[in-house]
């Protein structure tokens, strides 16, 4: 699947379950009442083992059906670092896959870390993975 920045604004930024979700709220995002099932973003940097980067993401593409099929996941892309050209772009990262997704709820979220199918992902790439840095946000 080709990943543009188009697709990650239509995906991301401006899709129907966001929408809809504004909409359920009364516009009002960000009000933080324990009742509110709020969107969940996530972007995950994977560092690999050098060499092993194409490796690691045929391993993690054979596993995005499963997640896809997830009840609450919106959106779930490998993306790697682009020579842009653009002057304030961080360096590049050879052995880095970052992962671009879209929960329905950190319910949703979690229940995914803990779903049979990564629970096998994890134990298929634990030799090749370095490192994650993880960030995971709602929207403002």
């Amino acid at each position: 699947m080709a990943f543009s920045r188009r697709d990650f604004v239509a995906a991301i930024l401006c899709s129907g379950a966001g929408v809809a979700y504004a909409a359920d709220q009364g516009g009002n995002a960000g009000s933080g009442s324990k009742g509110d099932k709020k969107p969940v973003f996530v972007v995950a940097a994977i560092e690999v083992k050098p060499g092993k980067r194409s490796e690691f993401i045929d391993i993690f593409k054979s596993n995005i059906p499963n997640v896809l099929a997830e009840d609450g996941c919106f959106f779930y892309e490998p993306v790697v670092d682009f020579p842009s050209g653009i002057g304030i772009q961080d360096p590049l990262r050879e052995n880095v896959m970052t992962v671009v997704e879209k929960w329905a709820s950190i319910e949703a979220l979690q229940a995914h870390l803990k779903a049979p199918h990564m629970v096998t992902y994890g134990q298929q790439v634990k030799d090749l993975v370095t490192g994650v840095k993880l960030q995971v946000m709602q929207p403002a």
